[in-house]
């Protein structure tokens, strides 16, 4: 991989998001520095910092420093995550790894001018992780690249673009 020089900010916790992380973090596909977690709770903000990831309490602050925000939690959290950054996305890209919420659901919600990838994940019975990236029309080719280095670092990476 390639380091990428990309803001990235990470609303919302779930497994797959911190198997992400340490994965974007060992294969250096975004230096730590450019990384920023919002986070409330303090155990898990002084996790992260010592991982070398800047953690902010307050999720706007680090939406502000990010090219590409990726939300990760449980679907009945969806709703509360979105609207913690719908008013921030404009001209940045929102990766949701939320299951069952298509890009066109997302981008009703969100400002325009926001570049959607929705991230479907399974694991195979012989123990592969594949990450199944949808994008939204008109998605920017030279971001896809960025988004599909973060994914690499946990299994193989399958990718389709809406028209």
């Amino acid at each position: 991989f390639m380091p990428h020089s990309i803001g990235l900010g990470m609303i919302g916790s779930s497994e797959l998001s911190d198997r992400l992380l340490k994965g974007i973090l060992r294969d250096r596909v975004v230096d730590g520095s450019r990384i920023y977690i919002a986070e409330q709770d303090e155990r898990r903000r002084n996790y992260f910092v010592g991982l070398g990831v800047n953690c902010i309490p307050d999720v706007s602050a680090s939406m502000l420093r990010s090219e590409i925000m990726i939300l990760s939690g449980e679907k009945r959290e969806f709703s509360t995550l979105l609207s913690s950054v719908c008013g921030t996305t404009r001209g940045r890209i929102l990766v949701s790894t939320i299951p069952g919420r298509d890009c066109a659901y997302i981008q009703d919600r969100v400002a325009k001018a926001t570049n959607v990838v929705t991230v479907e994940s399974e694991d195979t019975e012989d123990g592969t992780h594949i990450s199944h990236l949808t994008y939204s029309p008109r998605f920017p080719n030279h971001m896809k690249s960025a988004v599909e280095d973060m994914f690499r670092t946990i299994g193989e990476v399958e990718t389709e673009q809406l028209t």
